[in-house]
């Protein structure tokens, strides 16, 4: 498991970063230029939408994990709600990186995802080693939204559907339809 940890921080660190920035998991391989999401809007008999959360780490070239390290990332974009404005608390201790963070496209603080808007997004960071603050930087990231629309119909099986009576049991086929 170390290894695989050092690995990592290997792989991140050969990474060109500049600045502080997000390296965020995708299907072709770790992106740091930009968070990337898909939004699918279905068409058909089975109207809808999904919107599914991206996850990545954050990574600072200048500043290193450390036994104890935090850090605590507000999303300060014009148009946030600002009460509070959204943010993420996590560990940056070790591998390089900060534990996990699940984005999603929205205005306000949630509890379980860290809310970023399409476009430019600013942020400011405060890293923290048992509490005590020991350093603090602003930064950009940007976040793209793809929207794509996809057909869907609903799936449909027979079923068969019994009853009991005075006469005994009847069964009947019915046809059952979901949406998927």
């Amino acid at each position: 498991m170390k290894h695989i940890v050092a690995l990592a921080g290997t792989c991140l660190s050969s990474m060109a970063f500049a600045a502080p920035g997000f390296v965020i998991d995708s299907s072709t391989g770790p992106r740091t230029d930009a968070i990337v999401m898909e939004h699918v809007i279905y068409t058909g008999a089975c109207p809808g939408s999904s919107l599914d959360p991206v996850r990545g780490y954050y990574f600072d070239p200048e500043m290193p994990t450390a036994e104890g390290r935090r850090i605590r990332i507000v999303n300060v974009t014009a148009g946030m709600s600002a009460d509070p404005y959204p943010y993420t608390d996590r560990q940056y201790q070790s591998g390089g990186r900060s534990e996990k963070i699940d984005f999603l496209p929205r205005s306000y603080h949630g509890q379980r995802y860290f809310s970023v808007t399409e476009g430019m997004n600013d942020f400011e960071v405060t890293y923290s080693d048992g509490g005590r603050v020991v350093s603090t930087k602003s930064f950009q990231f940007p976040v793209t939204v793809l929207t794509r629309y996809e057909g869907r119909w609903p799936v449909c099986r027979v079923e068969n559907r019994c009853s009991s009576g005075p006469n005994g049991t009847y069964c009947y086929p019915q046809t059952v339809c979901e949406c998927r």
